[in-house]
């Protein structure tokens, strides 16, 4: 496993290597394997997700981890789910801490967005540390952030999991 980087300014660099792929997952993504799996939707989205976690095991992306996601998970009633998202969250080699560029940005977003507070931390966060990707299962969020990217000037790419693998999944693993 390898050590998490703690730091919350932007790397200079956009990739360590020039190919991998830095990625912000929202809480839903960790928790989606706790979800009902008799719905199709639900378990094509966890085995896209378990394939994300198996891109950062290879060392085909880097996956990002903030406070966002550890104050969320804080409030995770599911004690198994808890446990599951903070194990997983070891997978992740970059920790972002709360940074006033973070909140400055999220306060933009939610103004000009219209994005839920929390929602707007996420999207910050993985702009900041400039992700290629942010991942959630979130229909509504990921349309709000692809029609408002040009315009609030974002770099992230929202997206499901499911498409993400699609897109990136058979060129990488």
């Amino acid at each position: 496993m390898v050590a998490r980087q703690a730091y919350v300014y932007p790397r200079n660099d956009r990739h360590v290597d020039g190919e991998t792929l830095r990625i912000y997952c929202d809480m839903n993504i960790y928790n989606r394997c706790f979800d009902d799996q008799s719905q199709l939707r639900i378990r094509l989205e966890t085995a896209a997700i378990e394939g994300i976690f198996e891109l950062a095991e290879g060392g085909a992306s880097e996956l990002v981890w903030s406070f966002m996601l550890d104050y969320e998970n804080s409030l995770n009633p599911q004690e198994e789910s808890k446990e599951w998202a903070e194990l997983l969250s070891g997978l992740c080699i970059h920790r972002i801490a709360p940074a006033p560029r973070i909140l400055a940005l999220a306060g933009a977003l939610i103004k000009s967005a219209k994005i839920k507070p929390r929602d707007a931390l996420h999207v910050a966060c993985a702009e900041t540390v400039r992700c290629d990707y942010f991942v959630t299962c979130d229909d509504d969020l990921v349309r709000t952030v692809r029609t408002r990217r040009r315009a609030s000037k974002l770099r992230v790419i929202a997206t499901n999991p499911v498409e993400f693998i699609r897109r990136q999944g058979g060129s990488r693993g």
